[in-house]
């Protein structure tokens, strides 16, 4: 949210975590950067507004019998993993999603290095045009999101 809103600065850019602690660092960050962010307690997309043009989001996506998550203990677990192929979360995301952005509005997730697939087969189904990929600097395709039509 922080680095949407410095390149954005015309922008209303609002922030939503599950986390209280998540928060008041994000909150604290926003201040020191002069940067107005509008920070929400709320679980995925509850109680966020409707008519977004875009939103971003980084959502836990390891799967929770993942070997890595052990090397990971200092994050709380509920931050890095979703259900079994790590895409619970995802999948809320993409369900509903369409109520908060405008037409033409896009949706983008970052998701494993192995998700992209499944990731843009959700998207597809759920109705998103335009659904692609894109790679992060070591070339995993990272990234994955699409354009919601409210006029079909």
């Amino acid at each position: 949210a922080l680095a949407l809103q410095k390149a954005r600065p015309d922008a209303r850019v609002d922030a939503v975590d599950a986390s209280i602690d998540a928060l008041v660092v994000a909150t604290a960050n926003a201040d020191r950067l002069k940067l107005p962010v509008r920070f929400m307690q709320a679980d995925w997309l509850d109680g966020a507004a409707a008519g977004y043009a875009l939103i971003a989001s980084n959502p836990p996506y390891i799967a929770v019998d993942d070997h890595h998550l052990a090397a990971l203990r200092h994050e709380p677990l509920n931050a890095l993993a979703a259900g079994a192929d790590g895409l619970d979360d995802i999948r809320r995301i993409v369900r509903d999603a369409p109520a908060h952005l405008a037409d033409k509005g896009w949706l983008l997730l970052e998701h494993g290095h192995d998700q992209a697939p499944a990731v843009r087969a959700l998207l597809t189904a759920r109705g998103f045009a335009q659904v692609q990929s894109r790679d992060d600097l070591a070339g995993i395709a990272r990234c994955s999101g699409g354009i919601w039509r409210t006029v079909k």
